[in-house]
This record gives C-alpha cells, structure tokens and sequence, in this order.
C-alpha cells in the first residue's frame, strides 16, 4: 500500500510538474502557476518546484505570492545560486532591499566571477544608504565586466553619495564612453562635474537631462526652436520653469542677463510663485502656466540658461536681492511678530520639511533652538494644501502665526517673503523658503544633507548664488543634530553680540 501511494504521488508530480513547464513553453503563465503550486503541495520538500512556481509568480508580477515560493526554495537549497539571486532580486523588488544583502554576500561568495551578482549587491547596499561597501560590489562587478556601462554608472553614483564628485566623474564618464547615448548617464557625469564646481564642462553633460523620458520639453510649442545661446537684440525669448519652485527662485535671476543681451523676455512660471516674482528684474511678460502664452522666436527650460549664458563657477549672476516683499504685508506682520514675540528677542524663521525627505530635517531637531535664551523661533512652514500653513503639533517654542492662511496658494509666498522680511534670521533646509529668503538678500543658515544639490558645490560654508546664506553641511551623513549643534553656536553668538548692541 505504501508503495502504491508513493508511485501515485510520484506519478502525479511529475504531470503537474511536466504540465508546468509545457505552459511556460507556451507563454500561458497562469496555467503554469497552477500546475507548479499543485505539484508543490505534492511535493513540498522538492526546492525545484518552489523555484519555478516562484519565478513564474514573479514574472506575473504577483511579488506578494512569489515570495513564500522562493522563500523555500532559499530554506530547501539554500546555496544555489540561481535561487539566491532571484530570492534577492524579489526582495529588491518588493522595497526589502535590507533583507536581500544577506542571500546576495552569500551569492557573492560562492560564485564571485558572477558580475550580475555583485551589480545586484551594490544596488541593495545604496539602496540602504552604504555606499562604501556599494563602492566595493560596483567594483568588483566592473572587473568582472568592464564593458557594462551601467555598472560603472552605478559606481560613480556610489563615489559621489561619499562626496567625492571628480572620482565620480571618472566612473560617469566611462559609462558614458560605453552607452555614449544615455541620456542617464551623460546627466550624472554633469551632476558630478558641476558639483565639482566645473560648469565648464558639466553643464553642457547636464544638458542631456532633455532627452530624458521623465523630460517633456517643448510639448506644448514644438515648432518653435530652442535658444542656442546666440544673439538676442530684438528677439522675444520664452523661458519656462523646469524642476521646483525653489529652482525657479534660485535660477530666475537670468532673466536680467537675457534683457541685457537685448531680448524682450516671457516667463512661464508656476502659478503659486506668480505674485511673488512680479517684481523679478529683466521680465518683460510674467505668465503663470496655464494662461496663453505669446509668441517668440525662440524658448530655453529654465535651468539651461547657465550652459548658454557659458556660466562659471566664478562668473554666477548675482544681483541679490532680486526679491522683494510687498511693503503693506511686511508693515502687517512686523504687528503681529511684535505681538507673538518677546521685546529683545532675536526672530528666527524656521522651515524643516522639502520635497525630497533626505534634505528634510525632522522637527524635533529644532528643539535645541528653542531653548536657546534670547531667541525666539517663528515657523515658516508651508503645509501640501493649496494656502494652507503646517502648525506644529507640540511646538516648545515655536510660534505660529496666526491668520497666514490668505486667499490662496499664491498668496501664501507673498507672505511668507514679508515674514522673511520682518525676521532677523532664517534657518531652513535646502527648500523654496531658503531660496526665497536667499534672493531677498536675507541672512540664512541653510542646512544641508550629507549629499548637498549639485548647486552647492563643495565650497565649505558660503555660496556664490546668495551673498548672505552660510552653507551648514552634514560631516557625517544623516546627522542633522551636528548640524543643528553648530546652528545653535551662531545663534548663540548672534543673540550675544545683538544683546550688547554690536553687529
């Protein structure tokens, strides 16, 4: 009996199992699925079965299911490397990019001249922000294969995320000898380069950023040309926003370059910014988008009017301030300041929360300011919804005005500059507030992550884009409390130095 119940299991494995495999041949997965889970509950001991139901999970994009399957197929063959590698990659794929560095070492070490395991590797590692050793699996995947371009992208990216752009730029530049039609790649040699403080030679890579799939230029105006940075005497040039509100603060200076060279200038600017830069020097027509647009002879995304006005590190417009705030609505809050703050004190504008969330800083790292004596801390917080103002939710310190909600998404910048305006110091991540604070000629320390934006290069504590923001960069990465340590210093001495009455 015994016997006859083993051939009969055994018997029926192998047709399911066959039957499996004959509708993979036929491209019918989900037939396939259903013959490999029967033969798995047939067999639950063969590691095969699990394998191949696995990867046919995976490959309908059933993640969820296909992890239990190659789950034990890993606990069954725990050292076969087809197993290991496509249990990681599912791993990678389903955002538990920590949990698949284990089964990759462990790939790594039983097959080491397996490039695609040691790419993989490095991917999981920059994915759980440790780049060193991400450096060290790039490494070993470029020896193996030194003719894969995205590899020694990769590596660069790893070198850079250590705050080392010109090494970076070696691996970038080798990628992009490889694949020389990647837009990604010749993009991140210009990345590196230009936070190098080489525009020379970085802007011009920076410019393939255009061929990008994400990118959508001159969508809505194809027939007229791009400004190739000739003359432009009697010339009507369009110039949209490209990337973030706070790009097109920090970058609209520009436009008093192009009204030198002659053109008479249009801005597409995005609608929560239109009020606030009405008064930007060199704007002939402010246009929100959205409203018809003129005619022109020819347009340029905002951000490429450093490479065609040939900018240099030493050769940035500056012109600050080119922002200023609406005098009735600075003589409003400078009242209300007045009244929520303490006579004496030094006003702080603070602002902690930026689109990406490596470069914002959470709130309860403001509390070492709040306690400093003599200061008094005013948030600037924008909130997501259109006019709306983030409140602290248990603010020690930290005042909230009142009544800054205004009419509009717009109107919320215009009060936000005449806030800036009535403080005597703004702190604030690498965001709009800083931006706009630094183009009204306001001091600002602004905190930064441990990779800063290409735009800061890696001078040490001050930027040629705003004379009075001083730079506060991360030693260590994700340590905002050294950098809120060394805020808190200033301050401290700027509140000495105020309390005695010298500058």
């Amino acid at each position: 009996m015994i016997e006859e119940a083993s051939g009969g299991s055994g018997e029926a494995f192998g047709r399911c199992f066959g039957s499996g495999l004959g509708h993979v041949e036929a491209e019918s997965l989900d037939q396939a699925a259903r013959s490999f889970q029967a033969a798995a509950a047939i067999r639950p001991e063969h590691p095969v079965v699990w394998f191949v139901l696995g990867t046919v999970l995976r490959g309908l994009g059933r993640l969820d299911r296909a992890a239990p399957a190659l789950r034990a197929a890993h606990r069954l063959r725990p050292d076969d490397a087809d197993t290991l590698f496509q249990y990681a990659s599912l791993l990678i794929e389903r955002r538990l990019s920590g949990e698949a560095v284990a089964p990759l070492l462990r790939l790594v070490a039983l097959r080491p001249d397996y490039p695609e395991a040691a790419f993989t590797l490095g991917n999981a590692l920059m994915a759980v922000d440790e780049p060193e050793r991400a450096e060290a699996a790039y490494r070993l995947a470029v020896l193996l294969e030194p003719g894969a371009a995205a590899a020694n992208n990769n590596r660069g990216a790893a070198i850079l995320s250590q705050g080392r752009p010109e090494e970076a730029a070696v691996s970038y530049r080798r990628a992009v000898h490889i694949e020389p039609a990647s837009p990604e790649h010749h993009k991140n040699l210009g990345v590196s380069l230009l936070t190098a403080g080489n525009f020379e030679d970085g802007a011009p890579e920076y410019e393939w950023r255009s061929r990008q799939a994400v990118w959508q230029w001159n969508r809505e105006r194809p027939a007229t040309p791009l400004w190739d940075g000739g003359p432009l005497e009697g010339k009507t040039i369009l110039v949209h926003f490209e990337q973030g509100l706070g790009d097109t603060v920090q970058f609209i200076r520009y436009m008093a370059v192009l009204k030198a060279m002659g053109a008479r200038t249009v801005f597409e600017c995005q609608p929560p910014l239109k009020r606030l830069l009405a008064g930007v020097p060199g704007i002939d027509a402010l246009v929100a988008h959205g409203e018809p647009l003129p005619e022109a002879d020819c347009l340029l995304p905002l951000m490429s009017l450093p490479h065609r006005c040939r900018t240099t590190a030493a050769t940035i417009p500056c012109g600050v301030p080119y922002l200023r705030a609406d005098p009735d609505r600075v003589a409003f809050w400078r009242r209300r300041i007045a009244e929520a703050g303490r006579p004496g004190d030094l006003r702080v504008g603070i602002q902690w929360r930026a689109a990406g969330t490596d470069r914002s800083i959470p709130l309860e790292r403001f509390a070492r300011l709040a306690h400093l004596s003599g200061v008094r801390l005013f948030s600037l917080q924008k909130a997501d919804g259109p006019g709306r103002w983030e409140r602290p939710d248990d603010p020690p310190g930290i005042v909230s005005l009142p009544d800054r909600d205004g009419k509009g998404e717009d109107e919320g910048f215009v009060d936000t500059a005449a806030i800036i305006e009535s403080m005597d110091l703004i702190v604030a991540c690498d965001s709009v507030v800083g931006h706009i604070a630094g183009a009204m000629g306001r001091p600002v320390f602004l905190a930064l992550p441990w990779l800063g934006d290409w735009r800061w290069m890696r001078l040490p504590d001050r930027t040629p884009w705003y004379p009075a923001t001083r730079l506060f960069r991360m030693t260590r990465r994700n340590d905002w409390d050294g950098v809120m340590a060394r805020i808190a210093a200033e301050i401290t001495a700027k509140a000495a130095r105020r309390a005695v009455g010298t500058p």
